[in-house]
């Protein structure tokens, strides 16, 4: 099969949206498919054809749009059986919307309703509406993929789409690199490394948009909770001095350490008694699949496609809303469980078949489905 994908940066250090790019054009070329990368730049690994996009650089819509239609153009002389694309372009077979939709994620960045009127008229946002209407409904693409039901619910809540077009294919989890043996290879270690002690309770926070991901909300449920032996680890790239701040003003002094951005997050998952991500919105965030799968339970909200994975107080805490007090009363109901460590292992056995197998099971028959469309 000739498969064309679409991402403006194929990179492998990147964003979520990226690093799944590069991973899938693996995986089909180890399944013998002849792969077709369309991108800005990137990695160029062998045994693929990497096929290079221009853009107009100097603005946002001016980069949305330039790529759109010059992406289409490159993929439209080279008969592809499949064209799945990560990005809005003109036109795909497949749109995966990985990273939402443009309503949505404007009513969460800008909750005031007058800000969000005025910056739905920016033109960064016009393109994005512009480009989304044509995906959705006017022919743009064949089918749309989400990696969670509220992204698919958001699809055909806000546009005109049939519900047969649009398909939900969860992620999947690299469970060789995710798994408990990084709990007992460097969980212990890394808590030294912080001077965190075998009776403190470890809260891991990850995310590079403090803000969105709820980082305050979090630090004011746990200074709200007076349990001396909560400690918290912050790992993500935002500026750390105004949650810094906050954080001595709550009385949480050293309680919480500012980890800074790390590649590599197995040993905090490892280290950590709990995964909290307070988020304001996230498709699915693969955070809580990865902590999951290294056997830490995960406490996030309902405006996160992975809580269609967990079961409260079995193998997680989904959160009603973004609320401090929401957070607050689920953290008591953690910290009163019995057997912390049971709700872990069902958290690892849930995450587990999460498979690369499972997800390409069923994106190979979107593929069959979409190769069967156009015979139609």
């Amino acid at each position: 099969m000739k498969v064309g994908l679409v991402c403006r940066h194929f990179l492998s250090t990147r964003g979520g949206l990226e690093r799944y790019t590069v991973t899938l054009a693996a995986e089909l070329l180890r399944r013998g498919h002849d792969v077709h990368v369309f991108a800005h730049g990137g990695e160029r690994p062998t045994g693929l054809h990497f096929h290079p996009v221009p853009f107009f650089p100097l603005s946002s819509p001016g980069k949305n749009l330039s790529f759109a239609f010059m992406a289409s153009r490159r993929i439209a002389p080279l008969r592809l059986d499949v064209v799945q694309s990560m990005e809005r372009i003109w036109r795909q077979d497949i749109f995966r919307a990985s990273d939402g939709i443009n309503p949505v994620q404007m009513a969460q960045r800008y909750p005031n309703p007058w800000l969000r009127r005025f910056k739905a008229v920016t033109p960064r946002r016009r393109a994005l509406t512009f480009l989304e209407r044509r995906i959705f409904e006017r022919g743009g693409a064949r089918f749309v993929m989400t990696n969670s039901r509220l992204v698919r619910d958001q699809v055909l809540h806000h546009y005109r789409v049939s519900e047969d077009r649009v398909r939900v294919i969860y992620n999947s989890v690299d469970t060789s690199r995710f798994n408990p043996a990084a709990r007992e290879r460097l969980g212990a270690p890394l808590r030294r490394r912080y001077g965190i002690g075998p009776e403190d309770r470890l809260i891991l926070f990850a995310g590079n948009e403090f803000r969105l991901k709820g980082l305050s909300v979090l630090l004011e449920a746990v200074a709200g909770l007076d349990a001396r032996k909560i400690r918290i680890i912050v790992a993500g790239s935002d500026s750390a001095a105004p949650y810094r701040s906050r954080a001595r003003r709550l009385g949480l002094g050293d309680a919480v350490v500012f980890a800074g951005y790390q590649k590599a997050l197995e040993g905090f998952y490892g280290a950590a008694d709990l995964f909290v991500l307070p988020t304001r919105y996230d498709p699915f965030a693969n955070v809580c699949l990865e902590a999951m799968a290294c056997g830490t339970p995960v406490m996030t909200t309902r405006m996160n496609g992975v809580s269609e994975v967990i079961e409260t107080g079995r193998d997680g805490f989904v959160l009603r809303d973004v609320s401090v007090g929401e957070l607050t009363a689920s953290l008591r109901a953690y910290l009163a469980v019995d057997d912390p460590r049971a709700l872990g292992a069902r958290a690892c056995q849930k995450a587990s078949s999460f498979t690369m197998e499972a997800h390409m099971r069923d994106l190979l028959a979107l593929y069959a489905d979409v190769i069967e469309d156009k015979r139609g």
